[in-house]
């Protein structure tokens, strides 16, 4: 495997743009700024986007420092999609408030801006507007990465005087926030402990039974009211929660007899959640906190999934027009300055890694001197949001384009369609874009992963240490063991998970493959069985450490073997990144073959005799394993030599 920099774990078409990336950002240039010249082969720059490290650029714009000195209020809106925005439900206006909020003067809003979910949810919406890096996908970043070092908005705003402050009217140790927070920069979190319930019954649902909206901003202002300015209040709202529930003397919408369901639910929540917001921007004019502040108010993700066929129906039925995963993971942005009088409707398409340097822009914040991946949008000319759940991981919208990666994991299935006029494209001519897809979600699980802000920042390290140091030892090759096990075979799973686990320990250079008939069924029960992690998804989950050691060391020495590639990044997702492909016999041409895995993470090939012929000589563009199955038969491995495969396995057991 080849070596290049600290974004390359396989020679991988993102590292070139993350080295463009990193020459131009600010803390880079003290430490790092002769990364090109250590690893850039030159490849074509303008082939890849990366927003990293374009604020400086971005920040020559009549509006930088408008809100200098200001109070910043973020509001993270519970459930809020952007279609219950100037819509109405049979006559009945849902969002009041809102839609005369977007022609206020004062206002941007931003009609084209795309929640970024991982494992976390909410949790997840919080952090990557905080930090703008995406959030994993694997398990909640909040308990992953509490340990990290991060250096986001609020530690950029406290260098610059501001006091930070969370509130949410919720369990302080949900998500785990109370132990993240202080990690993220924030010097004060006003919970459940902090705020007095109201108590209605119903409201909110779910396993989700907190403080009314109303009753929580009534109370956040009052907090507020004491702060020292300039502040910083993050503010986190509740009752627009799954599924939905609101008392009857709360509903306002009088919904249709074959819409008392999760839709009506979502509508009504939707509703009482533009009143209480309302009633905010009520009470911090009535306590003069108004005229002295910037808000930025945004959905947090989705309220009602595509994935369940009745809702899909009920929603298309109303909206009069398909229900698509993009609509889905729209969700509104407004920026409103009081005193401004300027009003904007914006299209470029943004996410909610933007808004970190969005905010810093308006707070005349001259260079952000830390890691992030998002852009100005207040001076972007075009935008670029990845996604990595929901929509399969290379998919995409790049302003009025929406790229939906097949499902199947093959390319050239994969629709794109202009999402004005609902046109139909050709995904050939978006392949470039695929790629800058996958490699920004690659290099924000980067940064995570290897704590990158850490070294770089915090210990001062240059990128030849930094290399040194991630990528010292390089794994071998070639897996030293073959198993092939049932995803049914509890007994049999538990056997190979010991004996993969027992051989790491007595050698760290042993890896082995897993084969099986599904594989992405095979390491799900492995990750909810020995990962260590038990409880509930969605709840705070206790973790047996020593369990958890030994899963982490299984998952970095094992190479999954799957005939699926539609399954490669669900698998890809559970944190295997060495996954062997074995392409089923007319499923795929070379060209295919050779095309997908350069563009994943994928270490080799497994052939047999069937398949040796026809793949064995694939260039994909990087340097991969090709593996041959040959079941103790002799003249079939005289054959694999002959044909130069490298790697020599029998899954029977023998090496």
């Amino acid at each position: 495997m080849t070596i290049l920099v600290i974004a390359i774990l396989i020679e991988n078409p993102f590292g070139s743009a993350f080295i463009t990336s990193l020459t131009s950002q600010e803390f880079f240039l003290t430490h790092i700024k002769d990364i090109a010249d250590y690893a850039d082969k030159g490849e074509e720059k303008s082939n890849y986007y990366l927003a990293t490290g374009t604020y400086k650029n971005q920040i020559d714009g009549d509006l930088f420092g408008i809100a200098e000195g200001r109070n910043l209020i973020i509001v993270q809106m519970e459930s809020m999609q952007s279609m219950m925005l100037e819509s109405d439900y049979y006559g009945q206006e849902i969002t009041p408030f809102l839609n005369s909020l977007i022609d206020e003067p004062g206002t941007f809003y931003f009609d084209n801006f795309y929640c970024q979910l991982g494992a976390g949810n909410t949790s997840d919406a919080e952090f990557v507007v905080n930090n703008s890096i995406i959030g994993s996908i694997e398990s909640y970043t909040y308990q992953l990465y509490q340990d990290n070092y991060f250096k986001g908005l609020p530690w950029i705003l406290k260098e610059k005087g501001y006091n930070t402050n969370v509130f949410h009217g919720y369990k302080k140790d949900f998500w785990n926030r109370e132990n993240v927070y202080p990690t993220l920069g924030f010097d004060n979190f006003y919970g459940d402990t902090e705020f007095v319930n109201d108590n209605i019954e119903g409201i909110g649902a779910g396993n989700i039974v907190g403080i009314s909206d109303s009753a929580f901003f009534d109370q956040t202002v009052d907090y507020m009211k004491e702060l020292e300015e300039p502040y910083y209040s993050f503010v986190i709202t509740l009752s627009t929660h799954n599924p939905f529930g609101l008392p009857e003397f709360l509903q306002e919408i009088e919904l249709r007899p074959e819409e008392e369901n999760i839709v009506g639910r979502y509508i009504q929540s939707a509703n009482y959640s533009d009143r209480c917001l309302e009633e905010f921007f009520d009470a911090l004019k009535e306590e003069g906190l108004y005229d002295n502040s910037l808000i930025i108010m945004y959905g947090d993700h989705f309220g009602l999934t595509r994935a369940d066929t009745d809702i899909t129906k009920v929603v298309s039925d109303w909206r009069g027009e398909a229900y698509t995963y993009d609509e889905m993971l729209r969700v509104p942005l407004f920026v409103h300055i009081p005193g401004y009088d300027g009003n904007e409707r914006i299209s470029v398409s943004g996410a909610q890694w933007d808004i970190f340097p969005t905010a810093s822009y308006l707070l005349g914040i001259e260079e952000l001197d830390t890691l992030y991946m998002g852009q100005n949008l207040l001076t972007a000319e075009s935008g670029f949001v990845p996604f990595q759940m929901h929509m399969l991981k290379g998919s995409f919208v790049m302003d009025d384009v929406v790229f939906e990666m097949s499902r199947d994991g093959v390319f050239r299935n994969s629709s794109v369609r202009n999402r004005i006029t609902g046109e139909s494209l050709n995904p050939d001519d978006y392949y470039d874009e695929y790629l800058k897809a996958m490699n920004m979600i690659d290099v924000s699980q980067f940064y995570l992963e290897n704590d990158v802000l850490k070294l770089a920042i915090l210990e001062g390290k240059g990128i030849e240490q930094i290399n040194a140091e991630l990528f010292g030892n390089v794994k071998i090759s070639a897996f030293t063991d073959g198993f092939e096990v049932s995803a049914d075979d509890k007994e049999g799973i538990k056997e190979v998970y010991e004996e993969i686990v027992r051989n790491i320990r007595e050698d760290e250079g042993y890896y082995a493959a897993l084969l099986s008939d599904d594989t992405y069924n095979l390491m799900t029960y492995i990750q909810d069985n020995y990962s260590g992690k038990t409880g509930k998804k969605g709840t705070i989950l206790s973790v047996d450490e020593s369990m958890n050691e030994d899963y982490l060391l299984f998952r970095e020495h094992v190479y999954p073997v799957t005939e699926d590639i539609g399954m490669v990044t669900k698998i890809d997702y559970l944190g295997y990144n060495s996954i062997i492909v074995k392409p089923v016999p007319g499923s795929l041409t070379v060209k295919e073959l050779s095309d997908f895995v350069s563009d994943n993470h994928i270490a080799g090939i497994l052939v047999d005799e069937t398949t040796a012929g026809i793949y064995a000589n694939l260039q994909p563009g990087k340097d991969i394993m090709t593996y041959f199955s040959f079941d103790g038969d002799n003249d079939a491995l005289m054959r694999a030599k002959v044909l130069g495969i490298e790697g020599i396995v029998d899954f029977q057991g023998e090496k």
